[in-house]
């Protein structure tokens, strides 16, 4: 149909331009910044490579935990290990591809589906993790906000924007999990036989789409506790993540303190979020750490030094997931 298939390829068009635009955009930015400065403070990171990874290796194990409690039947031949990988593999296709951070949650599925789950199951554990990955998000980010005005001298209408930023998404985040208790896909097929907008390959899936519904229902009635479990170990990953910045800056001899950490991870995150349209947040989310950097009288040539850094890491990690994709398939 023109509306699958044109519509989509428009989409991801108009994405690859944001993308190329972006990427402009940042080699500008950090040329501005000073090639050279950034370069040598580079060198400040020594031997320091291999802790700059560590606090993302712990994110994805505890991201990949999170999603073990949501699997329900988990085959016993289904490891942690495996879905540490999967997981890396599915966040390596949001971060490379154009698809707004979801064109990797369909290989998930699939890569568990292999060790015998059935396809509806492996989809609720991967739209539930999605949600309580979501929630634990939107908390972080209100932590980062709520440190905000005793780290950082913000002008009030920046800060007012911010606010009102964070209330959008947590107010998103909440309505994606109720929804999914209510049955997210049979309110998505209602919603679209009502706008007219039907595609007839959702015709042929609505008994499937009806019993990924019945899974997830069931995970929320039956499995609250895994649902907190999975929250709680999803937090803590995002904390972990802040640690990434506490670990950044010790080794570029300008260290913050844990808290001033969260803060500066929190704000940033909240600010990625506005470039989920751009492959990788390219340009947004790298402005929006050096304007911090800045925010936190770090300098901009620290704030350009983390931004190459952290773009590193995420290469390294994208890297291996997109091994792991190339030898599952």
């Amino acid at each position: 149909m023109p509306w699958s298939s044109s519509g989509c390829g428009a989409v991801a068009k108009i994405r690859l331009i944001l993308a190329a635009l972006a990427a402009v955009f940042l080699l500008l930015m950090l040329r501005a910044v000073g090639w050279q400065a950034i370069g040598r403070h580079l060198l400040l990171v020594g031997w320091g490579w291999p802790l700059v990874l560590a606090p993302y290796f712990l994110v994805n194990l505890l991201g990949a935990m999170s999603w073990f409690t949501t699997i329900n039947p988990r085959p016993p031949r289904l490891r942690l290990w495996h879905l540490f990988f999967y997981r890396l593999a599915g966040e390596a296709v949001n971060t490379a591809t154009p698809t707004a951070s979801l064109g990797g949650e369909p290989f998930k599925a699939l890569l568990i589906e292999k060790h015998g789950i059935p396809l509806t199951a492996a989809s609720a554990s991967v739209v539930i993790t999605k949600g309580v990955y979501a929630l634990s998000l939107s908390l972080y980010i209100c932590l980062g906000l709520a440190l905000a005005p005793f780290l950082l001298a913000l002008p009030e209408y920046w800060l007012l924007g911010l606010v009102l930023a964070a209330v959008g998404l947590v107010t998103g985040c909440i309505l994606f999990v109720r929804l999914q208790k209510r049955g997210l896909g049979r309110l998505g097929l209602s919603f679209l036989k009502k706008i007219g907008v039907f595609p007839g390959f959702l015709e042929k899936r609505e008994e499937a789409i009806q019993r990924f519904d019945d899974r997830m229902i069931a995970f929320y009635q039956e499995k609250q506790r895994n649902f907190y479990l999975a929250l709680g170990l999803s937090g803590l990953a995002w904390f972990c993540h802040g640690l990434e910045v506490y670990v950044i800056f010790y080794l570029l001899g300008r260290p913050l303190g844990l808290m001033s950490s969260w803060c500066f991870d929190g704000l940033a995150q909240l600010i990625t979020g506005l470039a989920f349209m751009i492959p990788a947040n390219l340009g947004v989310q790298d402005a929006g750490s050096l304007l911090l950097a800045l925010g936190f009288h770090l300098g901009a040539v620290l704030g350009g030094t983390f931004v190459v850094i952290r773009r590193f890491r995420e290469a390294f990690y994208v890297a291996i997931g997109l091994v792991v994709l190339a030898w599952k398939k």
